[in-house]
């Protein structure tokens, strides 16, 4: 291909030297490119002297096959530039289903008002996908990030809650120990990457105890054990950007048995830092300027 191009600007300017002063490159290399070329089709493509140079026959017939070429290869790089500087195509977003159904699916409306020409594709998966083989542009994802070449930005942190409806607690009491919670309906996650149950740590006196209560239910995902919890399933620790808007409004009351969550960091994330389309970077950008506002990506406590 380089050396077809280099062909193609010489026979447009009639001159190696006019040719090279636009590629960037010397008199010399351009002749030698044309050599190289024509050994390789087995023809002369140019009559050379000291002064000039002139197309031969099979070089022009040449140049007329590569001049449709060029315009249409060029036709493809124009139409790959301004779907690149336009806002137009799809977008592939790759986040956590509970990240997803909470935080995020929210927002979207806002923004397919504001770019009605691209369309986002969301794929939901509990751990961090395979960019590539997902074809992921834009992704979000809680917990540690693993080292690699995604470019990631913190978008904010949570931390759990230990909490139960009032409808539970008004029928079981209100736990007012650890030990207690052996006599409660308990509401386990199973962690999305691994498959083991969660367990509940706590501050006794000057020591920390980590419990793993025996579970009267213990689910998959963090969305169905976020609804069993506020409908009166029992008891769970609890994301605090769902947690916090059901306690404010009473649906959900936390439990002060010295409950001690680790905070989680959300980061967005971008396969690649360079030749990013518009339309995704627009998605990235949007999407991390709403989740730093939310009050609720934050550390809650109660």
């Amino acid at each position: 291909m380089r050396l077809i191009v280099t062909f193609a600007r010489a026979a447009e300017a009639g001159s190696f030297s006019k040719a090279a002063r636009t590629l960037g490159v010397t008199p010399q290399a351009v002749s030698a490119q044309i050599r190289q070329l024509e050994q390789q089709v087995g023809v002369r493509l140019f009559y050379r002297t000291t002064r000039s140079i002139n197309l031969t026959e099979e070089g022009r017939a040449f140049h007329e096959r590569c001049r449709a070429g060029m315009e249409t290869i060029q036709g493809g790089l124009d139409v790959l530039r301004d779907r690149t500087e336009q806002m137009v195509g799809t977008v592939r977003l790759a986040l956590p289903y509970a990240i997803s159904f909470e935080l995020v699916a929210p927002l979207m409306g806002r923004f397919m008002d504001r770019y009605p020409q691209v369309r986002v594709d969301m794929l939901t998966l509990n751990q961090l996908p395979d960019v590539v083989e997902h074809g992921v542009d834009v992704g979000i994802i809680g917990g540690e990030l693993p080292s690699s070449s995604l470019v990631a930005r913190k978008a904010g942190t949570f931390n759990h809650v230990l909490c139960a409806s009032p409808a539970y607690l008004d029928e079981w009491g209100v736990p007012g120990h650890v030990d207690d919670l052996r006599d409660h309906r308990c509401v386990l996650l199973r962690h999305p990457r691994t498959g083991r149950l969660w367990p509940w740590t706590f501050q006794s006196g000057g020591d920390i105890v980590t419990l793993n209560p025996e579970g009267a239910l213990s689910v998959q995902d963090a969305e169905s054990q976020h609804r069993a919890v506020l409908h009166g399933a029992g008891i769970g620790q609890i994301a605090s950007y769902y947690a916090a808007p059901h306690i404010r409004a009473g649906r959900l009351l936390p439990l002060s048995i010295g409950y001690v969550s680790r905070q989680v960091d959300v980061h967005l994330y971008l396969p690649q830092r360079d030749h990013i389309p518009l339309r995704c970077r627009a998605l990235a950008d949007y999407l991390l300027a709403e989740l730093k506002r939310n009050p609720d990506l934050a550390p809650a406590t109660f």
